[in-house]
């Protein structure tokens, strides 16, 4: 790999993938995606600059995988993401993110990178910040996990002008179960909510989730929402100003071993956010939220930006076969899943 020099903005990272301090090696990496309980939209920076945000969000054991083979017979840069692409230089890969992603990383010729991923594209579940953080990592094993949550942030949110929070990078990088504070200043505080086994184990017991079948760019769905909040819209204030509450009822909840508050937590944030834009929920989705709450489930709300994606739902495990039947009847998929401890993790191979 040669001719760009790394962006990562860290004195270790210096020598990235480029120029590896130990010699050429393949390095694997593999990072969580994620759902969120609460106080998803407040981490935007419309908001969050100017009254601080707060989200609720839990690291699960479905992951993106990234793995970068410094070496090309021919020189050229390949990689297999969605399709195979061969070119000459990371700054003419014709995909914006996979670009974004490369240049940040330093990477510039004469490699190859594949990716894999346990959901779709565009589901809700943090996949594109997962997949920026795993590029990153690959390049630069040594990195801290907030080095990576900042430079794979800066790849959405600056290189590519996407109306999108921290909140997925930051549980890409770091993992586990996290309260996440977002400052007006710009620093995020990812704190590890410390929850005892059995809560934890009842919490995990209590999460289903079921695919809507329809993808969706979260940063064409939030850049509505973006700008009623950048323009001070009454309501939209009114309703983050709510989520941000919900987020903090979350935390005393789960720290009083209340999981038979999660449900109600969760609907009620769903109310509130449906109606920050008008492309998060429609006619279906909502039929597909009523319809699990009918069959059983306590909570429910699409996961992400809304307009599609993964529907996370809050039901009691003597509940679960029945909602399971009706969503399956209903033509969603089901993707098992558990809570997950560790952020990203790479392994690197000499060659």
């Amino acid at each position: 790999m040669t001719g760009v020099t790394s962006r990562l903005p860290e004195p270790a990272l210096a020598a990235s993938a480029a120029h590896p301090p130990d010699g050429p090696a393949v390095v694997t990496v593999r990072s969580p995606l994620r759902i969120s309980l609460a106080g998803g939209g407040t981490d935007l920076p419309s908001y969050s600059s100017r009254y601080g945000g707060l989200v609720v969000g839990c690291a699960i054991d479905r992951y993106v995988g990234v793995t970068l083979f410094p070496r090309d017979f021919r020189g050229r840069l390949r990689t297999a993401v969605d399709t195979t692409v061969e070119c000459d230089r990371a700054g003419n890969h014709p995909h914006p993110m996979v670009r974004a992603c490369l240049l940040r990383a330093g990477v510039d010729d004469g490699c190859q990178l594949a990716s894999f991923s346990d959901a779709p594209s565009g589901s809700g579940l943090g996949g594109s910040a997962a997949f920026a953080v795993s590029v990153l990592h690959a390049a630069a094993p040594g990195a801290s996990a907030r080095t990576l949550a900042e430079t794979a942030a800066a790849v959405e949110i600056d290189d590519l002008g996407r109306a999108v929070g921290k909140q997925d990078h930051y549980l890409a990088a770091y993992g586990s179960i996290r309260l996440l504070r977002f400052h007006p200043s710009g620093r995020v505080d990812p704190q590890p909510l410390e929850l005892p086994a059995a809560v934890r184990a009842g919490l995990e017991a209590r999460l289903l989730l079921f695919y809507s079948g329809t993808s969706r760019d979260a940063g064409a769905v939030l850049a509505e929402q973006n700008e009623r909040t950048r323009s001070g819209n009454d309501d939209a204030l009114r309703r983050l100003h709510a989520i941000r509450s919900i987020a903090d009822e979350m935390v005393s909840a789960l720290e009083r071993r209340d999981l038979g508050a999660i449900g109600h937590l969760v609907n009620e944030h769903w109310s509130l956010k449906s109606g920050l834009g008008s492309r998060i929920s429609s006619p279906r989705l909502q039929a597909l939220h009523d319809r699990a709450r009918e069959a059983g489930a306590c909570g429910a709300k699409l996961l992400g930006s809304g307009g599609g994606g993964f529907l996370l739902l809050v039901c009691q495990p003597e509940r679960h076969a029945e909602v399971r039947r009706s969503m399956v009847a209903a033509g969603l998929r089901e993707l098992p899943f558990r809570l997950a401890e560790g952020g990203s993790r790479a392994i690197r191979m000499p060659l």
